[in-house]
């Protein structure tokens, strides 16, 4: 019989007294992340506020924590911190809660569902980007997050005008920057107290929304993601509370903005550096939409932008490290990780691997065409939306709403970028210079100019 070795035998450091390698993480996660790796390999251990916790790398890793062992982690353990800015929501849900809540969420976010927010997210597309040509150099990461954000507040909290989005916009960004608070202080004069603020305005905004969409009736018959969730039932009858439905909004208008937001900044930026890129795509476009209005079906026919969103899934995930508290002991790696111990696995790292991805640093779309397809060496090989049971439920609403902004941009614009690639090529960091980026736009000649939402 193999001998396991102890969690407590693991490369690494507990760092300080109770903060343990606290301050480090948070002042820099991703070079923290990187320089552990190169010190310690695949396995190594640390504590973070007093909590002994295993990193554990690779795809063979990903699939003990999201897969094997599922069962004995706890995604509400391992994101705890989040509670007090999103409340009680799916992420943090683990066992037979979570696929309750999953299954009554799950059509909102599938089949026919997809096909009704389509036009909704072109119209705010269109006239987000119309004068785009005009206005010169553009801040790519603001910019997309006001893009996406608008998009959010309109499915996801039912804003039904622009008044509406611009004040939940907000005060969600009020609630966001509190999350990052150290200190929980829930008064007036705190970053936190500030947020906690917000939070009761979203709510109450919220809980009007859904008493006139009650009022409304129909709710099957919704266009936006607000109103199905409050249509929601399974076959057992089970539906979402108010509080629940609440919860998850602010959920999604984090996840649902935010990580697309940072997706698209990445994609404009690589094929601003990569101008073979952007034309291929263009002759993509040409060739599937022509001179035709864009729609749904188009979407699916575009492998060259779905390899190139692969890609930037890859380089550029936009959660770096995935997090559980560990129920009951598993082994990984020779060693036994005991209960009560967190465990944190990270897509950043796993998508440089060079046993995985050929020159990993490198954009290169063509990776994920046949005959290569590097992310089928293992079926965690990729994995910027997670996977397994927790995997990101709005992925396809995600991925819609990246070729909606990415398809429209190709077809109307051209564009080059600053700072130069050379200048901080590998982009190991991304956070460091991701609300640098800017992009100068120029129109093409079109046939079909932008028109505003009408």
């Amino acid at each position: 019989m193999r001998q396991l070795k102890s969690a407590e035998e693991m490369p690494g450091s507990y760092g300080l007294p109770i903060l343990g390698e606290t301050l480090e993480i948070f002042r820099d996660l991703e070079l923290y992340l990187w320089r552990r790796f190169q010190q310690h390999g695949s396995v190594f251990k640390t504590s973070v506020m007093g909590y002994k916790r295993a990193y554990l790398i690779g795809p063979d890793a990903n699939r003990l924590v999201l897969i094997e062992q599922a069962e004995n982690m706890s995604s509400r353990i391992g994101w705890y911190f989040l509670e007090s800015t999103f409340g009680n929501n799916i992420l943090l849900q683990d066992g037979e809660e979570h696929r309750l809540t999953r299954r009554l969420m799950y059509p909102a976010f599938h089949g026919k569902a997809i096909a009704t927010y389509f036009d909704t997210i072109q119209n705010i597309v269109q006239d987000f980007l119309k004068d785009w040509g005009e206005r010169g150099t553009i801040p790519l990461n603001s910019s997309f997050r006001q893009l996406t954000l608008m998009v959010a507040t309109r499915l996801f909290l039912g804003s039904q005008n622009k008044s509406e989005v611009e004040q939940t916009s907000q005060w969600f960004t009020q609630l966001l920057d509190s999350s990052m608070a150290i200190l929980k202080w829930n008064v007036p004069f705190t970053l936190y107290g500030r947020g906690q603020n917000a939070r009761g305005k979203l709510v109450a905004f919220l809980r009007e929304a859904i008493a006139q969409r009650i009022e409304q009736g129909n709710l099957e018959e919704s266009k936006d993601v607000l109103g199905l969730l409050l249509a929601a039932v399974d076959e057992d009858g089970n539906k979402l509370s108010e509080a629940q439905i609440i919860n998850e909004a602010l959920l999604l208008l984090f996840a649902g903005h935010e990580t697309t937001a940072s997706l698209l900044t990445w994609v404009i930026f690589e094929l601003g550096n990569h101008p073979e890129w952007q034309e291929r795509l263009r002759q993509e476009q040409l060739a599937v939409v022509g001179n035709n209005p864009l729609n749904l079906s188009h979407l699916k026919q575009l492998p060259l932008l779905t390899n190139v969103l692969k890609e930037a899934e890859r380089l550029y995930p936009p959660v770096y490290a995935y997090n559980r508290g560990v129920l009951k002991d598993i082994e990984y790696g020779g060693y036994r990780i005991p209960a009560g111990w967190f465990v944190t696995i990270s897509p950043m790292l796993t998508h440089r691997l060079p046993e995985l991805y050929t020159d990993p640093d490198r954009f290169d779309p063509d990776r994920f065409a046949p005959p290569r397809e590097e992310d089928k060496k293992h079926p965690l090989a990729l994995m910027g939306f997670g996977y397994g049971s927790h995997s990101c439920l709005g992925m396809e609403f995600a991925q819609m709403e990246m070729k909606i902004v990415l398809s429209t941009l190709l077809r109307h614009y051209d564009w080059t970028v600053k700072p130069d690639y050379s200048a901080i090529a590998p982009v190991r960091q991304p956070s460091k210079v991701k609300d640098t980026l800017q992009a100068y736009i120029e129109p093409l000649v079109i046939k079909h100019p932008l028109k505003s939402q009408t």
